[in-house]
Parts: structure tokens; sequence; C-alpha cells
């Protein structure tokens, strides 16, 4: 029962934003249709099966409507998460937070999982990347560049100005920093800017990583429930920010949002066996 929960609440956003681009490609074809229906016949079987084309569907295509203006809506499923995650801060019984432990002790039995620590990266680096090997983007290069250096920073922010501030005990009582969880307001940042900028297919694949980031924080007792709560609502906000603050950016680094320009982006992969870590360099001259 416990662990169902756990996935509804960390199911929400991504619901939510897939209802909203669905009914904008819904209202994208119905005006669509309105439109083709005030075109002159032509006189001719031929002239007329000529013009007819098949209807493309872009399964990744994000909605019409730029999602950098603010709207007071987008901040509902954040802000949801963090109100939920900050109460669970002064539930001075903690009965929610120590059902998930117990569950998650439960299922681990003492053994942990250190994928969190490289998969938290992994939707952040996509947003950079995936569009500079062909796949279709919302933003060229720079714009992408500076949304993610907004979000990233806004999320730094919230994340380690809290976790100094409120000074939590981890359930492991290996230090006092745990609320928020700075690992999934990482993954879900770049989950959430994943969604934005190449829609709701690319977006999913995000949450699912930013999800198992969170699953894995609770599973090797390194953050309390509300933490990861918290940790998402940030990273949810914070790639909202980057979004909003493109166009002073554009105006400030005077870049032309209609030109896409190009990239060299060089992406170097190595191994350290003797502290047993992988690094990843990333170069990008634009």
């Amino acid at each position: 029962m416990t662990l169902l929960l756990i996935a509804i609440f960390l199911a929400i956003p991504n619901y939510a934003y897939s209802q909203l681009i669905t009914e904008s490609q819904e209202t994208e074809f119905l005006l669509e249709s309105q439109s083709n229906t005030d075109l002159p016949e032509k006189s001719s079987i031929h002239d007329s099966s000529s013009e007819i084309t098949p209807r493309e569907f872009n399964i990744s295509s994000t909605p019409d409507s730029s999602s950098s203006k603010f709207d007071s809506k987008q901040l509902i499923v954040p802000g949801a998460f963090m109100i939920t995650g900050i109460i669970g801060t002064f539930d001075c019984d903690n009965n929610l937070n120590m059902s998930v432990k117990d569950a998650m002790t439960d299922l681990s039995d003492d053994n942990r999982c250190k994928a969190d620590d490289y998969l938290r990266f992994v939707p952040s680096a996509a947003h950079l990347l995936i569009g500079s090997v062909g796949i279709k983007s919302k933003h060229n290069f720079k714009e992408r560049f500076l949304i993610s250096a907004t979000a990233h920073v806004a999320m730094l922010a919230m994340s380690y100005g809290m976790k100094y501030t409120i000074h939590e005990n981890r359930p492991d009582m290996s230090d006092n920093h745990s609320f928020p969880s700075g690992h999934v307001a990482l993954a879900f940042t770049g989950a959430e800017l994943l969604r934005m900028e190449y829609g709701n297919i690319y977006g999913t694949a995000g949450y699912v990583i930013a999800t198992g980031v969170a699953f894995l924080r609770l599973y090797n007792n390194r953050h309390w429930f509300n933490d990861v709560l918290m940790g998402a609502g940030i990273g949810i906000l914070s790639a909202r920010i980057g979004n909003w603050l493109l166009p002073f950016e554009r105006k400030l680094f005077k870049i032309n949002n209609k030109a896409h320009g190009s990239a060299s982006v060089a992406v170097t992969p190595f191994y350290n066996p003797m502290d047993h870590a992988c690094i990843v360099s990333i170069n990008a001259v634009f």
C-alpha cells in the first residue's frame, strides 16, 4: 500500500502535463480541419488528388503556446508537492515517513544501490544533448543551455538553501541535510526540461528516470518521503523558472530566437577503477 501511494504521488505531474499536451494537439487538429473546409474545390480529379497529403502527427510535439509565458496554473503541480513536503517536516508523529521507511527497510534488507548517484544527471544531459543529434527541439542549443543553466541555479539555490536552514536529520542519521532531496530535485528538473523541450514521449522517459531516483533515495535510506516530494516540487518549479526567464535572457545576451545556428558538442565518458567512479566530460562550443 505504501509503495502504491509513492507511485501515485510521483506520477501526478507527468499525467497532468500529458493531458495538457493532448488537449493542445486536439485543438490544433480541429482548427486545421476547419481551415481545410474553406479551400476551393479543384476542377478535375487529377488536380484534387495531387493536393491531398496525409496529415502528419508528431508524437513528441509540444503545445503551440509558448511555455516561456508565465501562467499561474503552472504552479499547481509543483506547489502541491512542495506544500505536502513542508507539512511533512512539521509532522511530529512522522507516521507516513516512518511507514515508508519501514517498508523500504523491509524491501532493501540493508542492501544499497548507488545507481541514483548517476541516474540523477541523465534527464538534464538528455535535455541539452539529444537536440544536437537530430531530435527536433523547441529551442536551439544556446537557448537550451540558458534555460538549463537558469533552472539548475534556481534548483541549487532552493535545495541547498533549505538543507542548510532546516537541518532535518536523515533516516540513516548520517547528517542533518536531509530536507529536501537534492538528487530528486536535480532529476525532476531535467525531466520537466525534457518534457517542455521535446514533448510528452521524451518527458515520460525523463519522469520514469526521475521517479526511479526518488525511489532509490528512499530504498537507500537516505531520505524521508516528504524529502523526495519537496525535491520533486523544486525540480519541476526550477525547470519552469528557466523557461519563464528565457525572454529576458534573450534580450540580455542578444539572441535571435528565430535563428537556430549550430553547435559542436563533445561527450567523453570514462571510468576510474581505483575510485569506482564514472565521470562524463561535456565540451560545447556555440
